[in-house]
């Protein structure tokens, strides 16, 4: 408790401050070209984009206005929401967002439009504050966003389970994640996905999902079992029994129906040579260095909130070389 109000904290949040983020600056541009040809979107956007310092205040800002009422007004959810994030949920809404942008099928997928209107990604930022807060036992809280998050976005997610980042939600049809389910990273639900129980079980009785997962409108997986990493489960099926890495299974109940081949010749490798890069691809690039150089303040706050005291003389090393 004494790291997160201490001068160890503030070191990492000017630290943070200090990281020039890519993301935020794409919004920001997109943000001032539509002022351009749509001059009445002007408060809406002054508002929640360009008077925010960063991508984390921008989304709290817009949540807190969407999801607001009479018992726990815009400003005081606006507070809670910032005061929770951690620099972990940091990095997994950029995650959230990025993943928001490209598995959109929509032709107007932009980070602007993704950060303002998607209702998954709104859900996924307030399960990610429900989530500290069930972790402090702040449990009543946890409920109250839990229960708000389902009636303004269908989006019943228990504030215990564990998510990772990286996750397109698809929240049009209602989703349900039980207490004990855990999603990995880089997965992809679809409206009408419930990752529930038998009603059979007690304790731990929620399904595991692997990285890179895909769930169809309509899946159901019951009990707890493990979906194994880079699987895809087809629309409507209702799984019960384990599922094997890269399986698609399909049916009721779901069966596997074929085993997908992981081929490395389909991961596009960047050139080293800026020269004979793209622009894309030099935009990855750029992505890739300030990720690696987040996850950096990561895990030095994971280290420093454990109590462990080796992380103080990298934590000060990053600071002197002004990152």
């Amino acid at each position: 408790k004494n790291f997160w109000g201490g001068e160890p904290y503030r070191k990492l949040r000017l630290l943070r401050r200090r990281l020039p983020d890519p993301l935020w600056a794409q919004i920001r541009l997109e943000a001032k070209h539509i002022l351009d040809t749509e001059p009445d979107a002007g408060p809406q956007l002054y508002e929640h984009i360009l008077r925010q310092p960063s991508l984390v205040d921008a989304l709290a800002s817009v949540i807190a206005h969407e999801i607001g009422t009479e018992l726990m007004p815009a400003t005081a959810l606006l507070a809670m929401i910032l005061d929770q994030l951690q620099l972990s949920d940091d990095i997994n809404l950029h995650l959230d967002l990025i993943a928001s942008i490209n598995r959109d099928p929509s032709k107007e997928s932009t980070a602007l439009n993704a950060l303002l209107f998607h209702q998954g990604l709104h859900a996924l930022v307030c399960y990610r504050v429900a989530h500290r807060l069930w972790q402090a036992e702040r449990t009543g809280l946890a409920y109250y966003m839990q229960s708000t998050v389902s009636s303004r976005y269908s989006a019943d997610i228990h504030p215990a389970a564990e998510i990772d980042g990286g996750l397109y939600l698809n929240v049009g049809g209602g989703v349900v994640i039980g207490e004990t389910a855990r999603v990995g990273r880089d997965c992809t639900i679809l409206q009408g996905v419930t990752l529930g129980g038998t009603g059979k079980e007690v304790g731990n009785r929620h399904p595991k999902i692997g990285d890179g997962v895909i769930l169809h409108c309509g899946a159901c997986v019951l009990g707890n079992i493990n979906v194994g990493r880079g699987a895809i489960i087809t629309a409507k099926s209702i799984v019960t029994k384990e599922v094997p890495e890269l399986a698609r299974v399909s049916g009721v109940p779901a069966t596997v129906k074929s085993i997908r081949e992981l081929r490395k010749d389909l991961f596009s490798q960047a050139s080293n040579d800026d020269d004979g890069c793209g622009l894309d691809c030099q935009m990855k690039k750029k992505y890739e260095i300030y990720l690696e150089r987040f996850q950096e303040l990561v895990d030095i706050e994971s280290c420093m909130s454990d109590g462990e005291n080796d992380c103080s003389d990298a934590l000060d090393e990053m600071l002197n070389s002004h990152v």
